[in-house]
C-alpha cells in the first residue's frame, strides 16, 4: 500500500474513532509511521485529507453499485426493481443496503460524518446530503419510476420516499450490521409493499 493510501486509511480510522477536531495532523503521521512533515509531501493540510476520504467514499459507493448491476443515480433506469415477486425483490433492495452495513470503509465514514457534524460545518453539509437529501430524492424517483411502469400505487413520490426511508435510516444508526436489522427491514419492506403495491388486476 502506498505512502497515500496508508495517510487516508489511517486518517478514516481515527476520524470515525475521536471525530475530525479531535485529530491532528501528527496523530495521523503517527500511525503511519511517517514524519509529520512528509505528510505534507501528500496533502496539503487535515482538510485536504478529509476532502480525498469523501471523494473515495463516493467512488467507492459507485463502483459498488455498477458491480452489482444496480442504479446509483436518480436519473438512472430502475428496472432492476420492476419486480412482483417479493423474495426476489427483498433480496434485490437488500443488496443496496448492505454494502451501507458490511463495507467497513462505509461503516467509518458514516462515523465519522456522525461524529464530526457537531463541531465541523463541511460534515453535516456531507452527511445531511448523503445521508437524508440524496436517499431520499433516489428513492423518490425510484417509487415514481414504479408508479409509471405500474408496480406501485399513484402517490406523492416524495411523502412515499420518507415514509419508506425513515425506519430505513433509523436501522441504519442504531444496528451493528446487516444480520441485526435484515429482518426488521425485510418487514417493513413487507409491509409497504402490501399497503402501496399495486394488485394485479384479475382477467
Amino acid at each position: 500500500m502506498k505512502t497515500r493510501e496508508k495517510i487516508l486509511k489511517e486518517a478514516l480510522i481515527l476520524f470515525s474513532e475521536r471525530g475530525f477536531h479531535a485529530v491532528s495532523v501528527r496523530d495521523i503521521a503517527k500511525a503511519v509511521g511517517i514524519k509529520e512533515s512528509s505528510l505534507y509531501n501528500h496533502f496539503k493540510n487535515k482538510q485536504d485529507i478529509f476532502d480525498s476520504i469523501v471523494d473515495i467514499q463516493w467512488e467507492n459507493a459507485k463502483a459498488y453499485f455498477r458491480e452489482k448491476e444496480l442504479p446509483f443515480a436518480p436519473e438512472e433506469k430502475k428496472d432492476v426493481f420492476i419486480e412482483r415477486d417479493f423474495d426476489r425483490l427483498s433480496e434485490k433492495v437488500l443488496s443496496v443496503f448492505s454494502f451501507f452495513f458490511e463495507n467497513e470503509e462505509n461503516v467509518r465514514y458514516r462515523r465519522l460524518l456522525i461524529l464530526s457534524q457537531y463541531e465541523y460545518p463541511r460534515a453535516k453539509e456531507i452527511y445531511i446530503q448523503l445521508y437524508r437529501n440524496y436517499m431520499l430524492e433516489f428513492q423518490s424517483s425510484l417509487f415514481l419510476s414504479l408508479m409509471e411502469a405500474g408496480v406501485l400505487e399513484k402517490r406523492d413520490p416524495d411523502k412515499l420516499a420518507l415514509e419508506f426511508y425513515g425506519p430505513v435510516f433509523l436501522l441504519l444508526h442504531t444496528c451493528t450490521g446487516l444480520e441485526e436489522a435484515k429482518s426488521k427491514f425485510v418487514e417493513h419492506l413487507r409491509q409497504f409493499v402490501e399497503v402501496y403495491g399495486k394488485k394485479e388486476e384479475s382477467r
